[in-house]
């Protein structure tokens, strides 16, 4: 038996785009596959496209790895097998998976699954005929000589899973990302529970608000209909809000804001196909036409099909009142046919732009003043505070902890729980946890 091994190639020091290899006795698995985002590197964008992988690996926002990407002109090495595994859905997640070989099998659960071939048919999804291996939570796959199971945590998106990952040697517990102030935070205190009795060996572990302390600034999920609701109730004019269409959920929040302030939902047709494929109500909806010249088949289809009314930009004129409408970044010149008034609201709920680290917040500041929009921030972050991270680290009681996913892993620790800070270029193997100590208070400041 070989000694299983352990690399990270991404996800140190950034915002998502982990990707992490164990690999043991000729079988890797790497989990995520994700985009790297940071404001420190340069980035692709709609005028500046990547033309293919090289061009990711070039610029240091996709990893060298042989074999798994198509176009790099590499192979794996000889005997060697590969699985990708995807906690969730959104880019820093998945965002490489357009680039992946579609011989390597890819582990995922049902819904995550069922969102990336919604995404695929209305937005943006993969697009690619991969190897999809979708399974439910709680379902162990065997790959060579490891076992692999998605547990379900909560995050803002359909499907979200941490994995529980056993080999010969050690057993290892993946976060992926996840809260405890969202919709089901027993989800998450459910996976916490069952680390805590799988016993791992290692904790790779989410740290995105290290810095944020606790929720007490926090919007709750379960709160989010209310506040929009008042939000829009207090509009003396039109109502507008965008959202991260891989949480359709978030649809029905808005849903029921838009029924409590008197104002009819006008939903994209991708948000409205998404949100119906996870059981949203679309009795009393509309569509905005706004871009309808990009829709694709499958959304014209799914608007036909339904009878849903279409409302285009023009169609608003005067009547801004009556409708509270989805109307993203890429939608602002709108505005200009819908001649929209002073006096109305943009509801930012974790859409686009991401936040004032976007070069596009600033644009989108300049044109909310030109048309005398006010900017009301009403949305529920997908990742837990320090203190929850924190509280989950104290449950799971892992052997090493090992954050991952921030931009200052060093807060994410207890002075109870050895700790390894993960580094790029090194090759990790059960010998390194013989020497991991605690932090110290000093170092978790």
């Amino acid at each position: 038996m070989s000694r299983v091994t352990w690399q990270f190639f991404q996800g140190i020091g950034t915002i998502g785009g982990t990707v992490i290899r164990i690999a043991v006795d000729g079988h890797r698995l790497l989990f995520d596959m994700g985009r790297v985002f940071s404001p420190a590197v340069p980035v692709f964008d709609s005028v500046l496209a990547a033309r293919g992988i090289r061009d990711l690996q070039r610029m240091g926002l996709a990893p060298c790895i042989p074999g798994l990407f198509e176009g790099d002109g590499t192979d794996a090495p000889a005997g060697v097998r590969t699985m990708v595994a995807i906690s969730h859905s959104h880019l820093d997640h998945t965002g490489l998976l357009p680039y992946l070989r579609e011989d390597i099998p890819v582990l995922l659960t049902e819904d995550t699954h069922r969102l990336l071939r919604a995404l695929d048919e209305v937005l943006d999804g993969p697009r690619r005929n991969l190897a999809y291996q979708p399974v439910p939570c709680g379902e162990t796959v065997s790959f060579g000589p490891m076992r692999i199971t998605p547990v379900a945590v909560d995050h803002d998106t359909p499907g979200a899973c941490g994995f529980f990952i056993e080999t010969p040697e050690l057993r290892f517990v993946y976060s992926g990302d996840l809260r405890l102030h969202g919709a089901h935070p027993e989800r998450t205190r459910d996976f916490a529970r069952a680390a805590r009795a799988f016993r791992p060996d290692v904790l790779f572990i989410e740290g995105t608000r290290a810095d944020t302390e606790d929720n007490s600034q926090t919007l709750y999920e379960a709160e989010l209909a209310r506040h929009a609701a008042e939000v829009m109730q207090a509009a003396e004019a039109g109502v507008y809000f965008t959202f991260y269409p891989r949480h359709p959920q978030r649809a029905e929040a808005f849903h029921e804001a838009a029924r409590a302030s008197g104002r009819r939902l006008l939903l994209s047709a991708p948000s409205a196909y998404l949100y119906a494929a996870f059981g949203g109500d679309l009795s009393d909806i509309a569509i905005y036409g706004g871009g309808e010249e990009s829709w694709t088949e499958a959304a014209r289809a799914f608007v036909t099909a339904h009878g849903f009314e279409v409302v285009r930009p023009a169609e608003l004129r005067g009547r801004e009142h009556a409708f509270a409408v989805e109307l993203g970044y890429e939608r602002f010149i709108d505005w200009i046919d819908i001649d929209a008034k002073p006096g109305g609201v943009f509801i930012h709920s974790n859409g686009s732009p991401l936040g004032p680290y976007d070069p596009a917040w600033n644009n989108m500041l300049h044109w909310l003043e030109v048309f005398g929009l006010r900017l009301a921030l009403v949305g529920s972050t997908g990742h837990g505070a320090r203190d929850d991270i924190l509280s989950i680290v104290e449950t799971i009681q892992p052997r090493v902890l090992m954050p991952i996913h921030s931009m200052n892993p060093g807060r994410i620790g207890l002075p109870t729980v050895p700790r390894i800070l993960p580094a790029y270029g090194r090759i990790y193997t059960a010998d390194d946890l013989t020497g991991a100590i605690p932090p110290t208070e000093e170092e978790l400041q």
